[in-house]
């Protein structure tokens, strides 16, 4: 097994996507400054100093995750003889489900003399602490028959590269571009990384107990609160990990609906819940837009015909809670080594989302609770969904999104003082050594349906 230095393409400035920021802000504020956006373009290319994992609390407390991985380091430390490698490993003091790991924080790594150069997503998978995947991997050094030719590194010079870490080669060229060959598995072993965030072999924690999720994914679904007896609904599941962490809170109690629009996400919905043994959660193919029954297919009430495990289109005012992460322009995705969305593509998110907004209304019962939620930073989609709700429906009352880790929406935009102070964004100029805003670009809206709407 040789010893490799990794590197990726670097980071490629998409300025249409700037432009388009720019633009928003103009158009919500007075008083102009160039500078946020260069801020929020330059943080979106950095990586998080923390990982975070959730905690299946229904099979392991957070503290004995905690035992684990500090023991795990302490032995990877001593098996390389690197005292950096024992990472600070802490529980959340709000979330009581996740477990925060520290950066080592700058690290002195030399480049090897032999060279494996990925992808831009997959390299940005490793500088996160990940280890690199077969099918992430675009040049390897020629093997010593020198009879495959394919993925040979001429082609990428200095200037078209830059370094991300060292690791252990575990596929020879043969297992990558072999005829018919489609790679499965770890490719290279990720020993040290320049963003000094830990990578951890599978082998350590049982994936059964933990998952690698964002700091802000895991709060949406407690700013959603399910209760034990509820009917949840997630509109937008796949890949499941946020339908698993509501059937976790809920403690595998009640009801969870999870929908997606085609049957290969759906599946992966299917496996996540599987991973977890989880048995309160039900998967269906199913475009959330059109999952409400339209007037015409209203049928006699009864349990039987009525049954929300029999799959949508449901009855409206069929939930108690709903989760609406919507599909958006991913712009919160941390490091963004490259972006390739057009300004078409980002204004082609508003309207469904919308959409799904509306169908989520119909399908809320009195009294319900919706959450909203991106992963991305732009004003039209964050903010400006929010005002649109609150205009289109009155029923819906905006309330606080707590527990409270981010910080207020965007200045500027329609709404109001205290409405901005109700959600919650991830992003500049909330940032600093902080495991609560050193995270990807995210945002949070919590809704309480108040009255009926008309709908029976």
């Amino acid at each position: 097994m040789n010893e490799v230095e990794v590197s990726s393409s670097p980071f490629v400035n998409n300025l249409e996507i700037e432009l388009y920021l720019k633009s928003e802000l103009k158009d919500v504020k007075e008083e102009y400054n160039e500078f946020e956006i260069e801020d929020l373009v330059s943080w979106l290319c950095t990586t998080p100093k923390y990982t975070t994992f959730r905690v299946n609390t229904l099979l392991v407390s957070a503290c004995e995750v905690c035992n684990i991985l500090r023991h795990y380091f302490q032995k990877q430390a001593a098996k390389h003889e690197r005292s950096e490698m024992v990472h600070d490993v802490t529980l959340h003091p709000t979330l009581p489900d996740v477990v925060v790991i520290g950066s080592m924080g700058a690290t002195e790594l030399k480049p090897l003399e032999k060279e494996v150069i990925v992808d831009t997503i997959c390299g940005a998978a490793v500088l996160r602490g990940a280890h690199v995947f077969g099918p992430g991997v675009m040049g390897m050094p020629t093997d010593t028959s020198g009879r495959c030719k394919k993925g040979l590194q001429k082609c990428y010079t200095e200037g078209s590269k830059v370094f991300l870490g060292n690791g252990v080669v575990h596929m020879e060229r043969k297992h990558l571009y072999g005829k018919d060959v489609k790679p499965v598995g770890i490719a290279v072993e990720m020993l040290a990384t320049v963003s000094g965030l830990p990578t951890i072999s599978n082998d350590c924690l049982s994936p059964n107990l933990v998952l690698l999720q964002n700091l802000p994914s895991v709060l949406c679904c407690h700013v959603l609160d399910p209760q034990q007896k509820d009917m949840v609904l997630d509109m937008c599941a796949a890949p499941g990990n946020k339908t698993s962490h509501l059937a976790m809170l809920m403690g595998d109690q009640g009801v969870i609906v999870a929908l997606d629009k085609t049957e290969a996400k759906v599946n992966n919905i299917v496996k996540r819940c599987a991973q977890f043994s989880l048995h309160s959660v039900h998967a269906f193919v199913c475009d959330s837009t059109s999952a409400a029954q339209k007037p015409a297919e209203k049928i006699e009430s009864c349990e039987k015909c009525n049954s929300l495990l029999d799959g949508p289109p449901f009855r409206p005012e069929s939930f108690d809670r709903i989760l609406l992460d919507a599909p958006c322009s991913a712009l919160g995705q941390r490091p963004q080594l490259a972006n390739k969305i057009t300004v078409s593509q980002l204004k082609s998110y508003p309207p469904l989302q919308r959409k799904l907004f509306q169908s989520a209304v119909s399908l809320l019962k009195p009294g319900g609770v919706l959450v909203y939620s991106t992963c991305t930073v732009t004003l039209a989609e964050n903010e400006g969904v929010v005002s649109w709700a609150l205009a289109q429906f009155p029923s819906m009352r905006l309330q606080p999104a707590v527990p409270v880790l981010g910080g207020p929406g965007r200045p500027g935009s329609d709404l109001t003082e205290e409405q901005r102070l109700c959600v919650q964004r991830f992003g500049p100029p909330l940032t600093g050594d902080n495991f609560n805003h050193d995270t990807v670009g995210f945002f949070i809206a919590r809704f309480r349906k108040e009255t009926s709407d008309g709908v029976t």
